[in-house]
C-alpha cells in the first residue's frame, strides 16, 4: 500500500484514515495493519487496508469496529465484501464502509472471534462519490 502513495499528487489517490472503536473490546493484530482505504479516482478503484483483531465481545448485528479519523466518505455505503476469514470455521465476516466514514462488521461475532483481514482491490460502485 504505501507505494501508492509515493509521487500521487496528481494520481487522484487519497487515503481514508481510520481508528479503533474501542482497542479493549477489538483487539488489534499486533503489526497494525494499514488502518486505511485508498480512493484510487483514475482507475475507481478501492485497496482496503485495515487490520485484523480479536473480538472481545458478542455483537448481533453490524457494528462501526472502525472509525473514521480523516479522508474521503462516500456518498452511499459500499459493501467492502469479506474481509476476514475466521480461523477453524465455515465463514467469514463482510465490511460497509458507511457514508459517515466509519466502517462496520456485517454480522454476529463471538466472544473470542479471531478476525484475519486480507488486503483486497475492488471497484468503486457506479454512481459513488467522494467528499
Amino acid at each position: 500500500m504505501i507505494s501508492l502513495h509515493r509521487g500521487c499528487g496528481s494520481q487522484g489517490y487519497e487515503s481514508a484514515k481510520f481508528t479503533w472503536q474501542n482497542t479493549g473490546s477489538f483487539q488489534p493484530d499486533a503489526y497494525g495493519g494499514g488502518m486505511e482505504i485508498v480512493v484510487d479516482r483514475a482507475n475507481r478503484l478501492l485497496h482496503v487496508h485495515l487490520s485484523g483483531f480479536k473480538s472481545t465481545v458478542s455483537l448481533s448485528a453490524g457494528f462501526p469496529v472502525f472509525h473514521y479519523a480523516s479522508g474521503p466518505k462516500p456518498s452511499r455505503a459500499v459493501s467492502l465484501g469479506c474481509l476476514w476469514s475466521i480461523p477453524g470455521s465455515n465463514f467469514a465476516k463482510q465490511a460497509t464502509w458507511n457514508t459517515d466514514g466509519s466502517v462496520s462488521v456485517i454480522g454476529g461475532m463471538e466472544f473470542n472471534d479471531r478476525c484475519l483481514h486480507t488486503p483486497r482491490t475492488l471497484p468503486i460502485p457506479a454512481g459513488v462519490t467522494f467528499a
